[in-house]
């Protein structure tokens, strides 16, 4: 019976983390493209929501971002 089971398979913490850092960048864009004024390349605003959210730490831009909602 237990080698009828599928084998289950748990990513490991460093899998978890590039997938985290994935989403994070997705959802970074997303908010840098709802940002975007007409006329202004993406990648300004990225870069300045970047610098506001302590440089490339993708965690902490998001969440500079995300209160600046508020």
């Amino acid at each position: 019976m237990a080698a009828a089971r599928k084998k289950v398979s748990i990513p490991t913490l460093e899998e978890r983390v590039e997938c985290l850092m994935a989403e994070l960048e997705d959802a970074l864009e997303a908010l840098a493209a709802e940002r975007r004024p007409e006329g202004m390349p993406q990648g300004v605003i990225r870069r300045m929501m970047n610098a506001r959210g302590f440089g490339d730490c993708l965690c902490r831009s998001y969440l500079a971002a995300m209160k600046e909602n508020r």
